[in-house]
């Protein structure tokens, strides 16, 4: 029985992820709060998941074009919101999402955070879902 769970975790988390936390400060010169996430220090975690497409969402037509990609995981642990994901990579070690210039991986934001519950009321994982940053690294 011990092997079987053992398997079913290593099937169910293929992919790894990094999250980058979010720290805010004061500008003395300005008094803007600014954003800074910790990209030196990343918390890695095992994961499964892949883009979503929900109908309607992505694609917005009006006065701008928006098309913006939708990045679902489901990880062990909960992010917070202020959270970023990226370098999100298969067995292999290959980066999946990545932007069309230059080799670097794309950076995603915490969007929503739901925990994933089995049949005796325990948090199994955690359904994590992502919108692609709109000012990368």
């Amino acid at each position: 029985m011990v092997e079987l769970v053992k398997a079913w975790a290593a099937k169910r988390y293929e992919l790894t992820a990094e999250i980058y936390k979010a720290h805010y400060y004061q500008d003395p010169d300005t008094g803007a709060f600014v954003t800074e996430w910790d990209y030196d220090n990343p918390i890695r975690v095992k994961a499964s998941g892949g883009s979503i497409k929900p109908y309607q969402s992505l694609e917005t037509f009006g006065a701008q074009y928006r098309n913006e990609p939708f990045l679902q995981l489901f990880i062990p642990r909960s992010v917070d919101l202020l959270d970023r994901i990226g370098k999100v990579r298969n067995r292999a070690g290959e980066i999946l999402y990545k932007e069309q210039e230059g080799d670097s991986a794309t950076l995603f934001d915490v969007f929503g955070v739901f925990p994933e519950i089995d049949q005796q009321g325990r948090t199994v994982d955690y359904r994590v879902v992502t919108k692609r940053a709109q000012v990368q690294g």
